[in-house]
């Protein structure tokens, strides 16, 4: 019986399974073998940024772990970002006499709680990310 001819009716039990939690992990399987982590690049406007994937050894396809997947959509938020396509808003940078900060509108911070913190990666002087976390 081939899968696409299995109907709702062939299905007579629950099944129960478990992903590991190491699934989404490399190395990867293709063709039978291992793949092999790569170094790889990604030129941004002039910033390079370093990423890894994992890559077959016979169809040369690459694959991304969970956390390589992460770092990838990072540095493509950090181009849309540099070209411009990214939604902002225009802030007004405040001065206490120690230090510069700058306020969030409530529409945007009625999910933070107490208790978390920012996580600001710089790509220069004048432009970083932030990212709120727990």
């Amino acid at each position: 019986m081939k899968k696409d001819d299995i109907r709702e009716e062939d299905l007579v039990e629950e099944v129960k399974f478990e992903i590991d939690k190491n699934a989404f992990s490399g190395p990867f399987k293709c063709h039978g073998m291992r793949t092999r982590l790569i170094s790889k690049k990604i030129d941004v406007n002039g910033n390079v940024f370093p990423y890894s994937a994992w890559k077959c050894r016979k169809c040369k396809k690459e694959f991304l772990d969970s956390d390589q997947a992460k770092k990838l959509e990072a540095i493509w938020t950090i181009e849309k970002m540099l070209k411009g396509n990214i939604l902002s808003m225009k802030r007004s940078i405040n001065y206490d006499g120690k230090m510069f900060f700058l306020r969030f509108p409530k529409e945007l911070t009625k999910e933070w709680k107490k208790g978390q913190y920012a996580d600001i990666k710089f790509i220069d002087a004048n432009k970083f990310i932030v990212e709120v976390k727990r």
